[in-house]
This record gives structure tokens, C-alpha cells and sequence, in this order.
């Protein structure tokens, strides 16, 4: 049976509820926009959340030198009270869970920082500054461990696969 559109949102909202959720808004100018889409255009991102999350989790794992190295050449943008007013100002808004917003905090205690806008500001500039091969490895997936199957769960999977075979062999 399929839902409608009420259903839908009503079960997506308790899903956010339940992964703790928050839609961060965050004011930049048309600058800083543009950049933000270049930067998912070289990385081949469609999903705006899925970049800004990622430079987040990338950028926060240089640890606090490395953030202070890599951002502390960009100076410290003082506009964050007067975007709001400023005409042609944009929202850019993605959802964040816990652990983003925390690598956020962070990153906003590193690079000095007045706000979380701020410090987005200067992570997507430092990473637009850095061109379209540089910058790649902050926009993607960070690499998994692979999953090794223990000894004992090979073992019981590969009887259930004989005794199956077997079955399988005698109804025919």
C-alpha cells in the first residue's frame, strides 16, 4: 500500500527525530554559493548536505593544526552579524546529525571562528582555493574498513550451503 504525501513526511519526521536531526541554516553571500556549487560540480556531488557534510568531517579530521594550517592562511570573516542584511544574501540549509554538528563545533573552536557560518564560509573558500583536483579528496566518501566474516560464521555458513545443495540434489 503506498503512502501519501502526509505519511510520508509524518514517518520522515520521526526518523529525524529518532537520528537527532537538525536542519542547520547557514547565511552566505552569492560568493560563496557559487563555490559551493563549483565545488560539487567538480566533484560530481548532487546533493548540497552530502558536500557540506562531507569538507565538515574531512576538514575536522586534519585535527586542530591541521585545521589551523590549512585555514589559518584565509583570513577570519568579520561579516557574519551583517549577512543577514545584506542584499543578495543566500541560505544555504542541509540537515546535520549529531556528529556533524560537533565537528562543526569544533571547527568553529579551531579556525577562530565568530559562528558556524563563518567557519563554513571558510572551509568551502579554502577548499574552492585549492582548485578542482585538490580539493577532491575532502569531497568524497571516506574509506571503510573492509568487513572480514570470523572463522566460526564461515564455517556454519558454508554447512548451511552443503546441506541446502544436498536437499536440493535429492528432490530432483
Amino acid at each position: 500500500m503506498a503512502f501519501n504525501t502526509a505519511e510520508r513526511s509524518a514517518r520522515t519526521a520521526k526518523k529525524r527525530i529518532a537520528a537527532q536531526e537538525e536542519e542547520l541554516r547557514l547565511r552566505v553571500r552569492p560568493g560563496t554559493r557559487q563555490a559551493l556549487a563549483e565545488l560539487m560540480e567538480w566533484s560530481k556531488i548532487d546533493e548540497q548536505a552530502e558536500a557540506l557534510t562531507w569538507m565538515i568531517h574531512h576538514v575536522q579530521g586534519l585535527g586542530r593544526d591541521g585545521v589551523i594550517r590549512f585555514l589559518g592562511s584565509r583570513p577570519v570573516l568579520d561579516y557574519h552579524e551583517n549577512v543577514a542584511h545584506i542584499t543578495g544574501s543566500e541560505m544555504i540549509r542541509f540537515r546535520a546529525r549529531q556528529g556533524t554538528r560537533d565537528a562543526l563545533e569544533l571547527l568553529v573552536e579551531w579556525s577562530g571562528a565568530k559562528d558556524q557560518c563563518s567557519a563554513v564560509r571558510l572551509v568551502i573558500h579554502a577548499l574552492h582555493d585549492c582548485g578542482p583536483v585538490r580539493c577532491i579528496p575532502f569531497l568524497t566518501m571516506p574509506p571503510r574498513e573492509p568487513y572480514v566474516l570470523p572463522a566460526r560464521f564461515a564455517r556454519l555458513l558454508d554447512a548451511e550451503f552443503k546441506r541446502k545443495t544436498l536437499r536440493i540434489c535429492r528432490d530432483e
